[in-house]
C-alpha cells in the first residue's frame, strides 16, 4: 500500500508543477497538495521535489537568500525574479549562442542558472 501511496504523492506533487505558471516553492506546492492530500508532509514533498528534480522532470531555480523555486519547463531558458513582489517569469533567448559567447577556459559547466531581479512592469 506504501509505494501505491508514494507514486500518488509523487504524482500529484509532479501534476501540481506541472499546472504552475508561477515558479511555485516547496512551500506553496505543499498547501496546494494538502488541498487533495490533507496528511501529505512538508518533508515528504520536499523529498519528491528532489526525486524529479534528479529525474529531470522539473528544475530547480536557486534564489539568493529565498526558498528555491520549481519549474516545469525544463528546457535551457533564464529566469527575471521582481524583487517587490516575488513573481518568477521565464526568459526565452538563444542559450546556445549566449553559453558559447562565455569563456569558460578549461572550466566545464554541468549546470547553468540565469536568473535576472529587478522590478517587474506591475510593481513600477
Amino acid at each position: 500500500m506504501k509505494a501505491v501511496r508514494n507514486t500518488q504523492q509523487k504524482e500529484l506533487i509532479k501534476n501540481i508543477v506541472e499546472e504552475a505558471c508561477d515558479h511555485p516553492t516547496a512551500d506553496m506546492i505543499y498547501e496546494r497538495a494538502q488541498a487533495e492530500l490533507p496528511k501529505i508532509s512538508l518533508g515528504t514533498v520536499y523529498r519528491i521535489l528532489r526525486e524529479l528534480v534528479n529525474e529531470g522532470l522539473i528544475l530547480e531555480i536557486p534564489v539568493n537568500g529565498k526558498p528555491s523555486r520549481f519549474d516545469k519547463t525544463i528546457m535551457n531558458h533564464g529566469h527575471f525574479i521582481c524583487d517587490k513582489c516575488g513573481k518568477v517569469y521565464d526568459i526565452f533567448f538563444d542559450f546556445d549562442k549566449f553559453m558559447g559567447d562565455i569563456d569558460f577556459k578549461e572550466n566545464k559547466t554541468d549546470k547553468t542558472y540565469i536568473l535576472f531581479s529587478g522590478t517587474c512592469s506591475e510593481c513600477k
